[in-house]
């Protein structure tokens, strides 16, 4: 492919993704990349190397999208050690393999109490930036983690222009944003524990998620406006908050109000907020009316329902997604086409960007992957 053409496609696609998350009807639905530990798996590679040697797990990611074909674009970059930058985003233990797990298995967090319940006056006290640059070394390895955010920050502008040269748009190409407060304290303190202070000591919670709060609203004040080149997605995770976990005054309380405050504030700089809401979220979809309208996009994980979120709040946001990662796993090629076909009619041509439900899973059958992408084919090819 030339120069010329590859920017020719580029352009096209990243027209027709803006345009969907925008709400708008268009002429084909496009299909969007993610499969991280799929990836390696699909290509025969290794998962421990994927996880140490930051260059391979940026060309296998490309390399597959490349074999399976027919694909606009990924949610996300991939490339750089996974430990470290789950560690960091999550503020848990990772173990990989090759280390602490077999060659070839998946990376686990590693659910602990690592921040105390003492530490919460440190983050009152100095401040939730001062405590994070303290507490990481807790959980990541201080050189790990250097090398590896030194070689995304020396590599980042090449692994997005060798996407552009390519022909794929990637959806997360804004600058990182922070996690919302729920997310950090859980990840730190544990979900039990977590949980338990929630019930125990939730004025002393709310205290220190306001102190956090400060700090993550600093950070995306001082994010500088999007240039309207690409999509702009920036990614705000939702997993250990979502409504299936809690009860409604409590995710009232502790979770949807900084969501809503993070969302508004990326939004009002131009950018589009990639909602990366795992689990349960049909309890609450009501409540997405509450975001500024056709500027998010939901990329959910196969438990919240599509069916639900079209009746409920189908015109707030398009979606990313959502062919659940259990039936690219566990079901048949047939199983994955009538789903794709269900959810396909379901959308039409309006506010849909298929894909895997989050990720891809390790354990996904390539034909299952593959008729996912021919029954979209099929439908594009029909208009």
């Amino acid at each position: 492919m030339t120069t010329a053409n590859s920017s020719s496609l580029h352009a096209g696609r990243l027209d027709l993704i803006k345009r969907t998350i925008a709400m708008e009807p268009v002429e084909r639905v496009p299909s969007i990349y993610m499969g991280t530990a799929f990836s390696p798996r699909y290509l025969g590679g290794s998962l421990a190397r994927f996880c140490d040697d930051a260059e391979y797990s940026f060309q296998v990611t490309l390399d597959a999208m490349d074999r399976l074909g027919g694909i606009d674009g990924v949610n996300l970059i991939v490339g750089g050690r996974i430990g470290p930058i789950l560690s960091t985003l999550w503020l848990s233990r990772v173990a990989v393999p090759g280390v602490e797990l077999p060659e070839n298995s998946l990376w686990q967090v590693m659910e602990a109490e690592v921040m105390t319940q003492e530490d919460y006056e440190v983050v009152l006290e100095r401040g939730w930036h001062a405590f994070v640059k303290d507490y990481l070394p807790r959980v990541v390895d201080p050189a790990l983690m250097t090398d590896t955010f030194a070689w995304i920050g020396a590599n980042a502008r090449r692994m997005a222009e060798t996407y552009v040269r390519r022909g794929y748009v990637v959806i997360t190409d804004g600058p990182a944003a922070p996690a919302p407060p729920f997310e950090s304290l859980c990840g730190a303190r544990s979900m039990q524990k977590f949980f338990l202070d929630l019930l125990r000591i939730p004025k002393k919670v709310e205290a220190v998620m306001e102190v956090v709060m400060r700090d993550v609203m600093a950070d995306i004040a001082a994010m500088p406006s999007w240039n309207g080149r690409g999509v702009g997605g920036v990614w705000v995770g939702g997993w250990r908050g979502a409504p299936g976990l809690l009860s409604p005054r409590h995710w009232d309380r502790f979770v949807w109000p900084y969501i809503v405050e993070m969302v508004r504030a990326l939004v009002a700089k131009g950018y589009t907020p990639v909602l990366h809401f795992d689990q349960d979220w049909d309890r609450e979809l009501r409540r997405f009316k509450e975001l500024p309208q056709g500027k998010c996009l939901l990329n959910p994980d196969g438990m919240t329902s599509m069916r639900k979120f079209k009746e409920t709040a189908g015109d707030s946001m398009a979606v990313l997604g959502d062919v659940p990662s259990v039936l690219l796993s566990t079901g048949t090629p047939e199983s994955v086409a009538d789903y794709t076909r269900n959810l396909l009619a379901l959308f039409g041509n309006r506010g849909l960007l298929l894909c895997g439900g989050c990720d891809i899973p390790i354990n996904a059958r390539p034909a299952n992957v593959e008729a996912m992408l021919r029954v979209l084919q099929e439908h594009n090819d029909r208009g």
